[in-house]
């Protein structure tokens, strides 16, 4: 199931970014928190900060409508304070998201709109705990986390020829936690 689901989404992609109108770089500064729960008790968290970058391009559908994709290169996770130590979790992800945007022209500038789905590769996880590191791997045991995330996207912004600057929220909608009484979910803010 995962094989043809990632090479879809490839394949989409690269479909989208050979016919692209516009095709450039995606960078800019992110705030990712996690939703935690443990057994039934839900975990306060906070922030963790991240510089997300890729590729990013735009096909469009009509005047005003655009199908946007690429590959961004992004960190999730968060900081909790569990059992009286702060725990930092740390997930590196490739995301592949498909959205679609709408762009408001003006003379000088456009107001953009955009929402989709996004799937998440997991590419390294750690988490810290005061000065202990630990790797975590991928995978169906307990102590590792599922490698696929998926989610939605929306954001909003401005766009002035080439910059765009926006605000964008990510939300994870699958539990990566294998630990049976542990909820983990990714969100980007």
């Amino acid at each position: 199931m995962k094989k043809p689901l990632i090479f879809i989404c490839l394949l989409n992609i690269m479909l989208v970014m050979v016919n692209a109108q516009s095709i450039g770089i995606k960078a800019g500064f992110s705030l990712a928190e996690g939703m935690y729960k443990l057994y039934v008790t839900k975990i306060p968290t906070s922030c963790i900060v991240g510089f997300p970058i890729g590729i990013s391009g735009d096909m469009p559908i009509s005047e005003s409508f655009f199908l946007n994709s690429g590959f961004l290169f992004i960190k999730k996770g968060t900081k909790a304070d569990i059992s009286g130590a702060e725990e930092k979790v740390r997930i590196r992800y490739l995301e592949i998201p498909v959205n679609v945007v709408y762009k408001h022209d003006s003379v000088t500038w456009k107001l953009f709109a955009q929402a989709g789905p996004y799937v998440g590769i997991g590419l390294s996880a750690r988490i810290k705990q005061e000065d202990n590191k630990e790797k975590v791997g991928f995978g169906p045991e307990a102590d590792q986390y599922k490698r696929m995330d998926y989610g939605i996207n929306i954001g909003f912004g401005i766009e002035v020829d080439p910059v765009q600057i926006g605000i964008n929220y990510g939300f994870g909608f699958i539990n990566i936690s294998n630990f049976p009484s542990e909820v983990y979910k990714c969100q980007i803010k």
